[in-house]
């Protein structure tokens, strides 16, 4: 409905005789409400129900000829529309019972004939204050309420963005670093995948599931800061190349710290070489310390280190690396991330079959 300062508040006053009208019109006038007035209660019925004009508030006379002033409050409350329109009883009927009928019925107020204008006045502000509070009370509440449209698209939005950000940052970096090469450059769209379909297998909400595909991707972004002689090593580094080669989860955190990206995006980065029995890395944590998304992560980029060849090992048979990852639940996995990806052998192999690497072209062509 608004409030009064965008626009008149609508009075409409319903009573069959002229003079009453005009004596709330007079009483109503100087605050600068729109006034209607309605001679019966069949005229005020039909005009609401072609909804022109919507009133804020009615002042209703009972002792009407055909429908009195209590069928009318009766119909009008009957109404969805009108479910909170407040109504004034405007009568010469000063009992008790009379006014308890119309309260029951659904009035608000009573005023009593004569009114001394004042009186009058101050009822229908203090009723069209109440009213006006309350449109902008369902106002906010359907705000809130409506997670399509308003809130929670606008922090969805704000989210999209930040996320945008990050990648854009990371992209960057990772060009700049020449990071990809011809073993990765597929790795982290099946991570990705893997990811994904862990997520959603082991029951986890959908914001989650989105949210893990576009960030397993970031899992080693921390490698920017890793000499590219060290990244390529063919055959396996020395212990001091490894302590060297930990600190791309420390750096991965770092850089999208700096970047303001997700809770979920730097725990990945963080905790994905760590194990569910404590023995990996940066930190050593053990089970639940370990966030679920670092968890999950952690067994789709083993999984996808097993099943592909790397610039310093060739690609591990499809059943030594079920054998491996079945060995090693509970240890290096969690059993119910390790559980997920067994369970679901064959997808898992779809999403890796789906972004499997070109083989080189032949010597000569």
């Amino acid at each position: 409905m608004g409030s009064t300062d965008e626009r008149k508040p609508v009075v409409y006053i319903v009573d069959d005789e002229d003079a009453n009208i005009f004596i709330l019109q007079a009483t109503l006038k100087p605050m600068g409400y729109k006034i209607r007035a309605f001679r019966s209660g069949m005229e005020v019925l039909e005009f609401l129900d072609r909804g022109e004009d919507p009133p804020d508030i009615v002042l209703l006379d009972i002792m009407m000829p055909g429908m009195d002033g209590f069928d009318v409050c009766q119909q009008i409350r009957s109404d969805a529309r009108w479910s909170r329109l407040p109504i004034i009883m405007v009568t010469g009927l000063d009992d008790v019972e009379h006014r308890v009928k119309g309260l029951g019925l659904g009035a608000d107020d009573y005023v009593t004939k004569p009114f001394h204008p004042l009186e009058a006045r101050a009822r229908v502000k203090s009723l069209l204050r109440i009213k006006f509070l309350g449109d902008e009370l369902q106002q906010k509440n359907l705000l809130l309420a409506d997670e399509k449209l308003h809130l929670e698209e606008l922090v969805r939005e704000r989210t999209k963005e930040m996320e945008d950000i990050t990648i854009g940052v990371v992209a960057a970096l990772e060009k700049a670093n020449a990071f990809s090469d011809q073993d990765t450059g597929n790795h982290i769209l099946r991570v990705a995948g893997y990811s994904e379909l862990l997520a959603v297998k082991m029951g986890m909400p959908r914001d989650f599931s989105i949210k893990i595909r576009r960030f397993a991707s970031l899992h080693d972004v921390g490698k920017v800061g890793i000499p590219d002689d060290l990244l390529k090593k063919p055959g396996p580094l020395t212990a001091e190349e490894f302590e060297q080669m930990k600190q791309h989860t420390v750096m991965g955190y770092e850089l999208l710290t700096l970047a303001r990206s997700d809770d979920m995006a730097r725990n990945i980065a963080l905790c994905h070489h760590e194990k569910f029995n404590g023995r990996g890395y940066p930190n050593g944590w053990a089970g639940d310390q370990i966030p679920s998304e670092a968890r999950i992560v952690a067994l789709a980029d083993v999984f996808d280190a097993l099943t592909t060849k790397r610039c310093y090992k060739s690609a591990y048979p499809l059943e030594e690396a079920r054998n491996i990852i079945t060995s090693e639940k509970g240890r290096h996995f969690d059993p119910a991330v390790a559980d997920a990806l067994l369970d679901n052998w064959d997808s898992v192999l779809g999403i890796r079959d789906r972004y499997i690497e070109p083989s080189p072209p032949p010597q000569g062509s």
